[in-house]
């Protein structure tokens, strides 16, 4: 099937080429152990675990961790409150400074992504436009072997902008020289990745690895697993 021809390809980062579901409960667990059982002695481990896991997906700490607007900083009063009605008993400052330093130590890309990225960077300009703090999301592109792939970088907190707002996928454009028409992003995350691609007008392709696809939202494509891009890509251009 003969498509349009893209220029460039962006990816986000989180839960598309690198997981992050094992990123999170790495650094809750490494967070844990650094700062002992002072955070909840009472609690059962495994029940503490998952206490903090809720903790560090709350909107809250993801407002921190992607730089958006109106974000609290990690040891205000507002975000002590949300810590302690957690039951961490810890400056939440603290724990959030050990979580995402723990967070950076952490980078596994799934099956197939390398050998994606070493195909399409021959005919594509390859890019990353991720939510997150510029010196975390480096590192773990690092550890994942990722960055000698990568034609650009565009990252929340490094430039201001964080998805869905569509100026940080327009900025990633002009440094790719690309159009809306000529731009593919790959994202597996409604209420940033989507959103933004639509506000941009740039073609999405939505990955959500339990194949639950039922939300809406305009997109060309669908996949469970970010590796299998090449076979669409494939058909598009031949």
């Amino acid at each position: 099937m003969k498509g349009k021809k893209y220029k460039a390809i962006l990816f986000d980062l989180d839960g598309t080429l690198i997981n992050y579901d094992a990123a999170q409960k790495y650094a809750v667990t490494r967070a844990i152990e650094q700062l002992g059982k002072s955070i909840s002695p009472d609690l059962e481990p495994k029940v503490l675990e998952q206490n903090v896991l809720e903790l560090v997906s709350c909107d809250a700490v993801q407002d921190i961790e992607a730089c958006r607007p109106g974000w609290m900083p990690a040891d205000s009063k507002y975000m002590q409150d949300i810590f302690t009605d957690a039951g961490v008993n810890l400056p939440s400052g603290l724990f959030l400074n050990n979580y995402f330093e723990a967070m950076s130590q952490h980078g596994e890309p799934p099956p197939g992504v390398i050998d994606l990225l070493v195909s399409l960077k021959k005919d594509h300009t390859i890019g990353i436009v991720s939510n997150g703090l510029g010196p975390v999301q480096r590192k773990r592109l690092v550890k994942a072997e990722l960055m000698e792939y990568l034609d650009l970088l565009v990252v929340s907190c490094e430039v201001g902008y964080a998805k869905p707002d569509p100026a940080i996928l327009q900025l990633a454009m002009r440094l790719a020289d690309s159009t809306p028409e000529t731009t593919l992003f790959v994202g597996d995350s409604i209420g940033s990745d989507m959103r933004a691609a639509e506000a941009a007008g740039v073609d999405f392709v939505f990955i959500q690895p339990d194949g639950d696809f039922s939300s809406p939202g305009s997109r060309v494509l669908e996949l469970r697993k970010t590796a299998d891009l090449k076979s669409f890509l494939r058909s598009r251009h031949s």
